[in-house]
């Protein structure tokens, strides 16, 4: 598969079967992550990759408990749904932090840093023929510090977003993709 097949195939599953990931495949993936463009003035990407089944039931439960607090009522509704598992159940999850930055612009691009690691990771499990998620909510659950520490992020890290894969338990079909797409301009 070459690099714009995986990004074509490429969706974002919200259903994980209950399958353990091969360690050389979860190293492939963060390895790509850790291979991402960025600035290296914005400071460290930081990639915490969690199997553990405790740790990963801990991001699940601190992760509804804040939503559930955080006031907004969209959030809150769908945390109050007992069912709502805000990782989907995938075996794998890598929360992806940066450096904490003391300035906005500093700040952003750090952001910028780990949303580039994290489309990496992302095609990288495409290629291996697994399943993805680019996750933001659940890292509200290192608000918790015993859940940062769990997870074990450095003091200096500002979780940014939540990659999570495993082998898909998906059936949906992929969307398809326009031939001429409306919102790309060329400007000759």
């Amino acid at each position: 598969m070459n690099t714009f097949e995986a990004m074509k195939i490429r969706k974002s599953v919200r259903s994980y079967q209950a399958k353990a990931v091969e360690p050389e495949k979860i190293k492939a993936v963060v390895e790509a992550g850790n291979m991402a463009a960025g600035t290296p003035m914005a400071g460290k990407v930081y990639f915490n990759v969690i199997t553990n089944a405790d740790v990963l039931k801990g991001i699940v439960d601190c992760s509804k408990a804040v939503i559930g607090r955080s006031g907004n009522p969209m959030l809150e509704r769908i945390s109050a749904n007992p069912n709502f598992d805000p990782i989907y159940g995938a075996p794998v999850a890598v929360v992806v932090s940066t450096t904490k930055a003391s300035d906005p612009s500093s700040q952003s691009m750090a952001t910028q840093n780990a949303a580039c690691a994290g489309e990496n990771m992302l095609v990288a499990a495409a290629d291996l023929g697994l399943a993805s998620c680019y996750l933001m909510s659940p890292v509200m659950a290192f608000f918790v510090p015993e859940m940062r520490s769990a997870a074990k992020l450095p003091d200096d890290a500002e979780p940014v977003c939540i990659i999570v894969f495993g082998y898909s338990d998906d059936t949906a079909p992929h969307a398809d993709y326009s031939e001429t797409p409306e919102n790309i301009i060329y400007v000759d």
